[in-house]
């Protein structure tokens, strides 16, 4: 407000010499003094209420030079280059010719706004911008509640799922005759998770956690530096990147659960270091690949069993569409086809047959005595292939693993032991044949088969699945209902699944 004298006495000179308050002139005056009071007296009236407009816009002008330096302008420059010199784009120069059309007063009151503003030097809690990292913006978007700071060096995203299922008469997958014969119909709390995401300092500078508060176990904890699209890298335990069925979150499957396949041949999550990326985007040769290397006990163990690495690598081929997140069912509704091609492999050697995701992650396989330090040597590959479009979805995986017991003898036929696996699994949204039928309805189906011994006949599990899914809101909100025929050793039974899946 120290300018307002200022600008009065320049707009009343500058009002008076460019005509905007008409003068008479003076020999006139001098003749009719009475006459001359009286314009003095309406020329005094309308420069005051002039004058007085002009101290309500200035006032209201520096109010909203206040509010766009602390929000839109200062966030707009912290995105785009946190550490770059923000300026303004003068909304009060906008405001005086609006108050003034005038060309004289405009351009003196232009020429006052560009004098020397003084320079803010940033403390050790503030960026280049001169905003504090302590004040923060609130918003709610697709990763549940955010926290930012306005200069874009810190964010974090907070987010629950989950997971409301009755069984009927049993949950979990069949592996042996007796399993089929359980009647244990049940409700529970499937999954009941908290994930923390969001960057820190830089906004390449990535962390994720997940913890499941039904199975108590940090299921993930991940530092990713996320700064170019050909070369990712993260550190940390979390899921291999190896098949989608197994790195497509719970949340996001077209089914219920995962297939039979799942538990025999999932890599699962482990901790270590990991390298992906995608390269020649938008070409022909549109390729993603990804490479790691883990300490190969799941993330249940603190340390190593042995001076033994796991080593996994996938190479895919993003045919048509690009490349496509791990996601299931074509919600998107792809306007044009999506199709990758996918090849794995991994190998490890260690106590562990199988891996799940608990406090005790390395898990011995039916027909395997409880390993010890090193003793299994694990050779395994899979092949994919995932296509999507218009609502129609199809995913397809074929599963080797060779166990190797590098305690047994050359010679001795129970050394190795080789396991297939495979699924096929498409759904479609029929809305867009038959409309009465709701959009956001969904039918699939999945054929599933594990041969836990290529060399033993009839012993094979099998698995034939139906699935009606209504999407309230896409995968974050969703009730599934599955009709499975299960089969081991050419006998079978019927599994029952209805689940409310709900993420906040």
């Amino acid at each position: 407000m120290q300018h307002f004298l200022t600008i009065r006495l320049i707009v009343s000179a500058i009002l008076l010499i460019s005509g905007v308050i008409p003068i008479t002139s003076a020999a006139a005056e001098v003749k009719d003094p009475e006459r001359y009071k009286q314009e003095l007296l309406a020329i005094e009236k309308r420069l005051d209420a002039k004058l007085k407009e002009l101290d309500e816009k200035l006032e209201r002008l520096e109010k909203f030079k206040s509010i766009e330096e602390s929000t839109d302008t200062v966030a707009a420059s912290a995105e785009s280059d946190p550490g770059s010199e923000i300026v303004l784009d003068k909304p009060d120069t906008v405001i005086a010719e609006e108050i003034m059309p005038n060309r004289h007063v405009t351009e003196s009151i232009s020429a006052l706004e560009t004098e020397p503003k003084p320079e803010f030097k940033s403390t050790d809690n503030e960026t280049k911008s001169g905003l504090p990292d302590k004040f923060a913006n609130l918003s709610y978007g697709k990763n549940g509640f955010e926290f930012r700071t306005e200069n874009n060096r810190f964010s974090l995203a907070i987010q629950n799922r989950a997971q409301i299922r009755y069984s009927d008469p049993f949950d979990s997958d069949p592996r042996a005759i007796e399993d089929l014969e359980r009647d244990d119909s049940s409700f529970r709390i499937r999954r009941a998770r908290t994930r923390l995401r969001g960057h820190a300092y830089w906004p390449w500078m990535k962390y994720y956690l997940q913890y499941d508060w039904s199975q108590p176990v940090l299921r993930d904890l991940t530092l990713t530096i996320d700064k170019y699209q050909w070369a990712k890298i993260w550190f940390g335990r979390g899921k291999v990147i190896y098949n989608d069925e197994r790195v497509t979150s719970s949340a996001n499957q077209q089914f219920v659960n995962r297939s039979i396949v799942n538990d025999i041949f999932t890599v699962d999550r482990q901790q270590g270091v990991q390298l992906f990326g995608n390269v020649f985007p938008g070409t022909w040769h549109d390729i993603s690949y990804s490479a790691g290397i883990f300490s190969g006990l799941g993330v249940g163990e603190g340390s190593n069993d042995d001076k033994n690495m796991m080593y996994s690598g996938r190479l895919q081929w993003n045919a048509l569409g690009g490349e496509m997140p791990f996601s299931q069912s074509d919600i998107e509704f792809h306007e044009q086809p999506a199709l990758n091609f996918a090849f794995a492999a991994a190998t490890n050697r260690s106590r562990c047959t199988a891996f799940q995701t608990d406090s005790r992650s390395c898990r011995d396989l039916p027909g395997f005595a409880p390993g010890q330090d090193g003793q299994y040597r694990i050779n395994q590959m899979m092949e994919e292939v995932r296509f999507k479009w218009q609502g129609f979805s199809v995913l397809h995986e074929l599963h080797w693993k060779e166990i190797i017991d590098t305690f047994k003898s050359q010679g001795d036929p129970a050394r190795k032991t080789n396991l297939m696996g495979g699924l096929i699994q498409a759904g479609y949204f029929p809305h867009h044949i038959f409309p009465a039928i709701p959009r956001n309805l969904e039918f699939a189906g999945r054929y599933a088969f594990v041969d836990p011994n290529t060399q033993v006949k009839n012993d094979q599990q099998k698995e034939i699945s139906g699935v009606v899914t209504y999407f309230f809101n896409g995968h974050a909100n969703k009730i599934n209902f599955q009709v499975s025929h299960l089969i081991v050793q050419n006998q079978s039974d019927q599994r029952f699944w209805l689940q409310w899946d709900l993420t906040f």
